[in-house]
């Protein structure tokens, strides 16, 4: 059993804006040439603290465009890569989620959720990440990080979606298939997501000790896989150029540890637009096209496979050979 220093946050690199893919003064004009606001903010320097701060997350996170009037996302992201925070604001959304296998979350979804956490011997004021609405004060959701070795004591890695556990009204997960609102309108247009200030992305921090003993009695609880899923990050660098469409500017292209070249679809750069339209299993420069979807090609090395000749019996010859 893991013990945690309360007061630790993410604190991944000294200056996270270098390590994202976002360019925060790109993504202040897009905000600002939208009719929605998926970022919370009324001034320019609000707008760009909070880019910056949800640039941050680029580093473990993805980002989910999210519908207007809706909480579904904008496009399929089940075994897709994450995107980053220019490339969901792209799609014009009104609001924005996050997603990733390291976050765990307590969303209060009913007041009695509070008298059950304080039961436990809960904060639910406890110096996280906090994500609150401005028209229900006491809805809102405190997201903790959970280091990759940490996940190793959970027995499938992760915490499905769980719903009002024990009638408390308390929802709980842990698991990159599950994805967070943290920014801009709520679905009813009536409010909007927002961090207070000390409760905001560089606030994130570790669960205490009696937040991971509701984390494991949870994940007990579950049936266990029979194939474990562990849904880690996938190391990768970014390409420039990239081998596949050229692009060597908002360096988004990447490739992967397991040699799979993921080549992101942008309105300048494409591998559709360099090479026409494919198809799977087109060959580009030596890569196989081997996914598709809207927002991210995927290729891998092309090893053409050898012709397989098959040998006739003798006798079957000698038959052939007398007609």
């Amino acid at each position: 059993m893991a013990y945690f220093n309360t007061k630790a946050t993410i604190g991944v690199v000294a200056d996270p804006i270098l390590a994202s893919k976002s360019d925060p003064l790109h993504m202040l004009q897009m905000v600002k040439n939208l009719k929605c606001h998926p970022v919370t903010g009324v001034t320019d320097d609000e707008i760009l603290l909070r880019a910056r701060n949800l640039a941050h997350l680029e580093l473990f996170c993805g980002f989910l465009p999210i519908w207007k009037g809706k909480k579904s996302p904008m496009l399929k992201y089940g075994g897709e890569p994450n995107l980053s925070l220019q490339e969901a604001l792209g799609f014009k959304p009104a609001s924005l989620a996050v997603r990733s296998p390291n976050l765990l979350t307590l969303d209060n979804d009913k007041e009695s959720s509070f008298d059950f956490v304080a039961q436990r011997g809960i904060d639910f004021t406890f110096p996280t990440w906090h994500i609150r609405r401005t028209d229900k004060e006491f809805r809102f959701k405190q997201v903790f990080y959970v280091p990759d070795e940490l996940l190793a004591e959970l027995p499938n890695g992760s915490i499905k979606r769980t719903i009002n556990y024990c009638d408390s009204g308390l929802d709980v997960f842990l698991s990159n298939s599950c994805y967070i609102l943290c920014d801009g309108e709520h679905e009813k247009g009536k409010g909007r997501y927002y961090s207070p200030n000390g409760l905001d992305i560089p606030d994130l921090a570790t669960p205490p000790k009696e937040v991971w003993d509701l984390a494991l009695e949870i994940a007990k609880g579950e049936p266990k896989s029979k194939t474990r899923k562990r849904y880690y990050n996938t190391k990768s660098r970014k390409m420039n150029p990239c081998i596949i469409c050229g692009r060597d500017e908002r360096l988004w292209c990447s490739e992967s540890d397991n040699g799979l070249i993921f080549c992101m679809n942008g309105s300048t750069f494409s591998s559709e637009r360099e090479h026409g339209s494919l198809n799977i299993g087109d060959v580009v420069n030596g890569y196989a096209l081997v996914k598709q979807s809207p927002t991210c090609n995927t290729f891998k090395f092309h090893e053409p496979q050898k012709r397989h000749t098959p040998i006739r019996p003798i006798r079957r010859r000698k038959a052939l050979a007398r007609r």
